[in-house]
């Protein structure tokens, strides 16, 4: 697989689950209806697994293949910044609905 390739794969993960996050998170606060919130934590729990998993896959195809790593940990990276974007909508929601 070529670097650009990998880089690529991080930065779809990122977008997917960073859109389909700011679709629920949002879709609550524009409609007030609390589907909204169930499937969002759905997405959510279901977006760590995800994450996480592609994180160990990349992190164990760098290891085996070590010219592959820095582009590994590249995409890696990528899809580590859902995490702060994941616990301030965890923060901003909480605030929000309980004010």
């Amino acid at each position: 697989m070529k670097d650009q390739h990998i880089v690529n794969i991080g930065k779809y993960v990122f977008g997917l689950f960073f859109l389909l996050g700011n679709l629920f998170f949002s879709g609550f606060f524009i409609t007030g209806n609390t589907l909204f919130v169930e499937w969002w934590i759905v997405i959510f729990l279901y977006g760590t697994w995800a994450n996480l998993l592609m994180v160990l896959g990349l992190l164990f195809y760098g290891l085996g293949s070590r010219l592959k790593m820095n582009s590994c940990l590249k995409a890696i990276g990528f899809m580590l910044l859902n995490i702060p974007l994941a616990f301030l909508y965890i923060i901003l929601g909480i605030h929000l609905t309980f004010q």
